[in-house]
């Protein structure tokens, strides 16, 4: 073999061996384990909704039993006048209370859900009305924003943290 035929071999096989040396960026598809399916955004946005859907007719039939699987254990809920409620048991204690003003009317806008990158976090936020009893039982009509954290866990969105506050809000 000639000596630029020996050169230019060498250098075909140096590029070659550099090439399959770069480490590719990991991406949430790449790190699947085998067998297991793409993230499915779509279908999850749909999860998320349904779920803000059944959390509102459970508190309009204010039955906080049916509002509590939706909670992790170590949640935190923020709401607008009230004292943050940390982990499931204080939140069905804000909840406990929260039904007895007689929440009716309510009504979720929900503005996005949004998803980490790899699919196990989500975030939803829009706007909400309701209406509450107030002192001497007179109807109170609230406005605001909202926004939950989510975690997929076990198959399943449940909320990790959800903040809300009054604002007007054109629904």
């Amino acid at each position: 073999m000639r000596a630029s035929e020996r050169i230019f071999l060498v250098g075909v096989v140096g590029v070659f061996f550099v090439g399959c040396n770069r480490s590719t960026p990991a991406t949430a598809d790449s790190t699947l384990p085998a067998g297991a399916k793409k993230f499915d955004a779509e279908s999850a946005r749909k999860e998320i909704i349904a779920a803000d859907s059944a959390w509102v007719r459970a508190v309009q039939a204010k039955n906080v039993d049916s509002v509590m699987p939706y909670y992790a254990s170590d949640a935190m809920s923020m709401s607008e006048g009230t004292k943050a409620a940390d982990g499931r048991d204080a939140i069905r204690k804000a909840y406990e209370q929260m039904v007895k003003t007689n929440p009716r009317n309510l009504a979720f806008k929900v503005d996005a859900v949004v998803f980490s990158d790899d699919g196990t976090m989500a975030s939803d936020y829009g706007s909400y009305s309701s209406t509450s009893d107030g002192p001497g039982g007179k109807p109170i009509k609230s406005t605001g924003n909202y926004m939950n954290l989510w975690q997929r866990v076990n198959g399943r969105w449940v909320l990790i943290a959800e903040i809300n506050n009054a604002a007007p809000v054109t629904m």
